[in-house]
């Protein structure tokens, strides 16, 4: 890097100026190598923006079209990151252990190629569609066909399965077990609902649950015995490790086995203003809390999708309300902690106007809601540390841990450094901010100036990346947050080392001086205490160099000479100072001839300062016939760059 060659090249320079110094006669050792530079800082305030309406693994979605059909949609632009779509049990078994997944391929391909990823469910028994039964479990020998009914539009045209019937249960578990085989963490998978059980897969036979009614006149029970259901949630629970599965109802078994869940009447029985609201069933079956670990999605109830978000809503709606159920999706949003759900009406027929804006908005607020608010730069010049703090102003986390990246960028987008980053980005609860950091390493090459991002990528091939709301999003390259610049690495600055010809100096003597790593362009010889300095010395590459001559009044003792550039003093020694010998009050501390090319400052006359400049050639000429006694390293004042 840069940084290294400077400091490399001023490496070379002050140990050339330890070297003429020793040369004239100035004895010194080694200087002692400066310290690492403080890192450069940078601190950058990101702004944030309104919650996204069009993120990974959150908000409204529609109905998949069939595989390679056009869809019909009315508004396809109206913000989407996932598709629905159902399938029965017998598209996948053709036989006793046997399956054909092209039917799950197809559409799962085909939502991928839309950058869009799946939620989907299987199902034995859809009113209004054929059964989804296998075949072989079908005819003569087959399992009952008895369960037909007309209601829900039915016609009799399917049939609820006895649920309990062990070659029923059989087919379940290994079809789970095959599932989970083939697809669990398969990226193009973002939610699994249970399905299997009950009308359209949603786990209930109402009205055949025990009651009577007029439709279920002896009161009879088609839902499966506890001891089924068990086995059927312990089989999921086998099945996927990776992919979330989600429950319709809460209850001990779906706890136990850390499930999500997903409210298929949302807005309209959610909140727990009636005991078999959605929530009303979450509190009483202990589960308040599994939000923050487990999922929750669902379906907008679809007599609400039309005019849930008119204003006013829902008109003729009053006397539901007074019954009880709730036409409210502002309060059940965050009630619910819910993070998607169908509404394919946004699709299909579309909003318009204000409606459309508000429906935009409602399904931003579903899920999590990710900004950054402050982050930190700091270069060492060897390598970059980025610290980023993030807040979750959602109603829920986001359940999966993509991994993360942090780069650097230069000005075309061309990665310089990576690293990637343990975000834990399902421990980001509501409320919560979160600190992200990595280091960046240099390996050669200069960062200063260049764009730290840092980025979620989704984890299917295509699919939409995890976006932050902040107006940096995306400023610099798609998908990628801008955390800010690299500041200019600190520049590395040899130590001044001042360097005294000898330790003990007579009242009125000489003394030859020489100081190494300088910056400025001049600098002054003095004793400490005294304002007047010795000489005044023009710097030449860094160092300079004269013979000073030590005041006569100076009283005789330990002294301190130090070299100063204005006020500040960049070095200082110790030197004893001895009385003036009665017969020879000029004798100096050499008592050798100073070599003709020496440079000697003029002891300086009251009101003038003794100014004297040496330059490198002098000093190697004043080497060849010096031969000074003595030599001291003196004290090394360090100096290096601070923060940017």
């Amino acid at each position: 890097m840069t940084v290294d060659r400077i400091s490399r090249a001023r490496s070379a320079r002050g140990a050339g100026a330890v070297a003429l110094a020793a040369a004239a006669g100035l004895l010194a050792t080694s200087a002692i190598a400066a310290p690492a530079p403080e890192a450069s800082t940078l601190t950058y305030e990101l702004e944030s923006t309104p919650a996204l309406a069009e993120n990974p693994l959150k908000g409204f979605l529609p109905f998949a079209p069939e595989p390679g059909e056009p869809n019909e949609f009315v508004d396809p632009e109206f913000p989407h990151s996932m598709e629905w779509f159902y399938l029965p049990v017998d598209a996948v078994v053709t036989g006793e252990d046997t399956y054909d997944w092209s039917a799950v391929e197809s559409r799962l391909d085909a939502i991928a190629e839309r950058g869009h990823q799946s939620v989907f469910r299987f199902y034995l028994d859809y009113p209004t569609q054929d059964s989804g039964v296998p075949e072989y479990l079908l005819g003569e020998d087959g399992i009952s066909q008895d369960r037909a009914y007309d209601f829900f539009d039915n016609d009799g045209v399917s049939f609820s399965p006895d649920y309990d019937d062990p070659r029923v249960i059989s087919l379940m578990v290994d079809f789970i077990a095959a599932f989970g085989e083939r697809y669990d963490g398969d990226p193009r998978v973002g939610y699994v609902t249970a399905g299997l059980i009950g009308f359209w897969g949603e786990h209930h036979t109402y009205p055949m649950e025990g009651e009577v009614s007029e439709e279920n006149p002896n009161g009879e029970t088609w839902m499966p015995t506890q001891e089924t259901q068990d086995l059927v949630w312990s089989a999921w629970n086998e099945a996927l490790d990776d992919t979330w599965l989600l429950a319709r109802y809460p209850s001990a078994s779906v706890d136990a086995n850390g499930f999500g869940l997903h409210d298929d009447s949302f807005g309209y029985a959610t909140l727990p203003s009636t005991d078999w609201h959605f929530l009303a069933r979450v509190a009483a079956a202990g589960m308040d809390d599994a939000w923050q670990q487990a999922p929750i999605g669902g379906e907008l109830y679809p007599p609400l999708q039309t005019c849930i978000f008119s204003d006013p809503i829902c008109p003729g709606s009053e006397g539901e309300i007074e019954g009880g159920r709730d036409f409210n999706f502002t309060d059940a949003v965050p009630a619910a902690h819910i993070s998607w759900m169908m509404n394919h009406q946004a699709w299909a027929t579309g909003y318009t106007g204000e409606d459309r804006t508000r429906a935009i908005e409602g399904g931003a607020s579903l899920g999590y809601d990710l900004t950054a608010t402050t982050a930190t730069v700091t270069s060492s010049g060897e390598q970059v540390d980025v610290t980023l703090e993030i807040t979750n102003r959602g109603v829920a986390p986001f359940y999966y841990d993509w991994p993360a990246t942090m780069v650097a960028l230069d000005a075309e987008g061309t990665i310089l450094a990576q690293a990637s980053v343990d975000a834990d980005l399902p421990s980001i609860q509501p409320g919560d901010v979160a600190t992200v950091s990595a280091t960046l390493a240099a390996d050669g090459e200069d960062l200063a100036g260049a764009t730290v991002a840092f980025g979620v990528p989704n984890v299917m091939d295509g699919g939409l990346p995890l976006r932050f709301a902040n107006t940096s999003q995306d400023q610099d390259v798609d998908g990628w947050l801008t955390v800010g610049a690299v500041p200019p690495a600190p520049v590395v600055v040899e130590p001044v080392v001042l360097t005294l010809g000898a330790t003990t100096v007579a009242q009125g003597g000489t003394l030859d001086v020489a100081a190494s790593g300088l910056t400025g362009q001049s600098v002054a010889f003095a004793l400490a205490g005294m304002t007047e300095p010795l000489a005044t010395v023009d710097v030449v590459d860094g160092a300079a160099r004269a013979t000073v001559t030590i005041p006569a009044t100076v009283v005789p003792g330990p002294q301190t000479l130090e070299v100063r550039d204005g006020d500040q003093v960049l070095a200082s020694a110790a030197l004893t100072v001895t009385a003036a010998a009665t017969t020879s009050p000029s004798a100096t501390a050499d008592p050798s001839p100073a070599p003709s090319t020496a440079v000697t400052a003029s002891p300086a006359r009251s009101g003038e300062l003794a100014r004297t400049g040496a330059s490198v050639g002098q000093l190697v000429g004043s080497a060849a016939g010096a031969a000074l006694l003595g030599g001291l390293l003196l004290t090394l004042r360090r100096r290096m760059s601070t923060d940017v």
